[in-house]
């Protein structure tokens, strides 16, 4: 997954990138480095239709999706507290 980072850039501020984050995929189930804080878990259709939300709380390393989703997704976890978000696409 990669950052999108929809806040205004600021003059002069110079950071190096966001690093990715990796998310491994065992069919339903998706394992991740631990969550530093709380995160709001969406995803797409290619509609760009929102049709899962979840809640990943501080310290996660996991979750699964319903077996009753089927296609392409887009997957974008949200922290509660910023306006960046990562973003990555999958198959279920």
């Amino acid at each position: 997954m990669h950052i999108v980072d929809e806040s205004a850039a600021s003059a002069g501020a110079t950071y190096a990138p966001a690093r990715p984050w990796y998310i491994t995929q065992e069919d339903y189930a998706f394992s991740l480095a631990t969550t530093p804080e709380d995160y709001t878990l969406v995803l797409l259709d290619e509609d760009g239709e929102v049709v899962y939300t979840d809640t990943l709380p501080s310290g996660s390393t996991m979750f699964v999706l319903p077996s009753t989703l089927s296609g392409s997704y887009e997957l974008r976890l949200v922290p509660f507290s910023s306006t960046y978000y990562y973003r990555g696409y999958l198959e279920l």
